[in-house]
């Protein structure tokens, strides 16, 4: 199957996934590939506010439901708590907003989120603004990248392979120096 073909099948379900788990990545790569005319961007937007959206509020109801046995199960969760409640405590509710943009502690803020006693309509008008916003600068993000691209180098044949590569070099990058400065803060702990 040719990649443009792969793109319109499978392209908007890749958008919801990666963005229900975390997502930069994956959403710059989309919103690229709409500046290509490969997905549309509304739609890549759209997806990526649902992934994200319905990702927060699985994590935020397990928080509610099952708080400190899931941060026992899952060290990472755990590890970031702290860090987690410090801003929950410093902004409140507007943490929710803040914490969509801080790779890493996305999803134990919607954990610690549903451990607190905040109401359940609040967290979710709150995440929906959040994922909204996230959602539409970082397609835009992605797609004026690759406007930018084509702008310098022109309507290039085939070079969507080439920025896929450096965009996952760069997330790949990214998620080593993630890894190496944790290993380097339990070193001192």
């Amino acid at each position: 199957m040719a990649p443009e073909a792969l793109l319109h099948q499978f392209g908007s379900l890749a958008v919801f996934i990666g963005t229900f788990l975390e997502g930069e990545a994956i959403l710059i790569t989309a919103g690229f590939f709409a500046s290509r005319g490969y997905l549309a961007p509304f739609l890549v937007g759209l997806v990526a506010f649902a992934g994200a959206y319905l990702g927060h509020l699985f994590w935020f109801w397990l928080g509610r439901k099952h708080g400190v046995k899931l941060l026992d199960r899952f060290p990472r969760l755990k590890k970031h708590f702290g860090k987690g409640v410090r801003v929950f405590e410093r902004y409140g509710a507007a943490a929710i907003i803040i914490t969509q943009w801080l790779y890493g502690l996305r999803l134990t803020a919607a954990v610690i989120i549903g451990m607190s006693r905040i109401s359940v309509v609040k967290f979710i008008a709150y995440e929906a603004l959040a994922c909204a916003i996230w959602a539409a600068v970082i397609t835009g993000a992605g797609f004026y990248f690759g406007r930018a691209i084509e702008a310098v180098l022109g309507r290039v044949e085939n070079i969507e392979k080439y920025v896929l590569l450096a965009i996952a070099a760069v997330a790949i990058g990214m998620w080593a120096y993630h890894q190496w400065k944790e290993r380097k803060e339990a070193r001192h702990v």
